[in-house]
């Protein structure tokens, strides 16, 4: 994983967050979305946030494991970012 261009305070901002989460979808950075997050995650409850979203705690770990393909469903994209604006 490359460095997220964050500070792990600016990490904590889940409102920070969520736009570069929107941004990095918007400029078509996949690879990004998945540093943010995953960096993301590594300052908060992943159970509480995959309970939160609705989604299985494997999936969202899934989702930031190196090892495996990236390519959510947009319905997970969607719940995650609702649930990280809740």
């Amino acid at each position: 994983m490359e460095h997220v261009p964050f500070s792990s305070r600016e990490l904590k901002n889940s409102k920070l967050v969520i736009e570069s989460l929107l941004e990095s979808i918007r400029s078509g950075d996949v690879d990004l979305f998945r540093e943010i997050l995953a960096a993301h995650l590594m300052t908060i409850n992943k159970v509480a946030l995959a309970k939160k979203a609705g989604i299985g705690r494997r999936t969202l770990y899934d989702m930031i494991d190196p090892d495996r393909k990236f390519n959510p469903e947009l319905t997970t994209v969607s719940a995650l970012l609702k649930a990280l604006a809740a």
